[in-house]
C-alpha cells in the first residue's frame, strides 16, 4: 500500500468518526470536495514515540493506527520558539494540518491538525481567534481553560475554546493524540498568554 492510500485510508475513517458523532458534525462541516496535497516529510524526533504505541480505544484504533503507518511521510510541525515554550516542551509534542489551506489535503472550508503530546508535557496557555475543538483519539491530558471547570479527557471526548479564550494543555503518565479543528479563522496566529 503506498502513502497516498494510507492518507486516504486516514481520510476515511475521519469522515466515518465524523459520520457518527454529532459533537464533531455539529461543530464542523468536512468538505467533500478535499483535494490530496504531496507535502514533504518533515520527520521529528517524536514520531518513534507514536509508531511505537498501541492504542487504548476500540472506536478510534483505525485513526491511530493509519497515522502510526503515516508518521514518518507528514509535515509535521511545531509553531513555537525554545524561548516561548522550552525544549522540552518541544521534545515532547508536535502537530500537522491534516485538512486546511496547507494541509495534506487542501481545503478553505475549515482546518483540521493532529496533535501529539508524549508524557509529563504541559502545553502553556495560548489563545488564538479561531473558534477551536479539541477531540481526543488515544490518550488522555487535563484540558483547562479561563472560565471554565477542568477536565481530564480521554478518547471521544471533546473540549471547546472560544475565540481568543486562553486555554492549556497538560499531560501525565498518558501521552495524548488528538483531533483539533478549526473552524473560522483559519490564518490566524496562536499566542502565548503570560499570567
Amino acid at each position: 500500500m503506498n502513502k497516498e492510500q494510507v492518507f486516504l485510508n486516514l481520510k476515511n475513517e475521519i469522515f466515518k468518526l465524523w459520520n457518527n458523532n454529532t459533537v464533531l458534525s455539529n461543530f464542523a462541516k468536512l468538505p467533500i470536495d478535499l483535494k490530496y496535497n504531496e507535502l514533504e516529510p518533515n520527520p521529528i524526533s517524536l514520531i518513534k514515540q507514536l509508531e511505537n504505541w498501541q492504542s487504548n480505544s476500540i472506536e478510534t484504533k483505525e485513526i491511530h493506527e493509519n497515522l502510526k503507518k503515516l508518521s514518518s511521510f507528514i509535515h509535521w510541525k511545531q509553531t513555537y520558539d525554545e524561548k516561548d515554550a522550552g525544549k522540552d516542551f518541544l521534545d515532547k509534542y508536535g502537530y500537522f494540518e491534516l485538512f486546511g489551506p496547507t494541509g495534506h489535503f487542501v481545503t478553505n472550508k475549515m482546518a483540521l491538525y493532529v496533535i501529539f503530546f508524549d508524557t509529563e508535557n504541559f502545553y502553556t496557555w495560548h489563545n488564538h481567534e479561531a473558534e477551536e475543538l479539541y477531540f481526543v483519539i488515544s490518550g488522555s491530558a487535563k484540558f483547562e481553560s479561563k472560565g471554565d471547570q477542568s477536565e481530564i479527557l480521554t478518547p471521544l471526548k471533546s473540549r471547546f475554546h472560544k475565540s481568543f479564550q486562553p486555554h492549556s494543555l497538560t499531560t501525565y503518565n498518558n501521552k495524548c493524540l488528538s483531533l483539533v479543528v478549526w473552524r473560522d479563522n483559519l490564518e490566524c496566529e496562536i499566542q502565548v498568554v503570560k499570567d
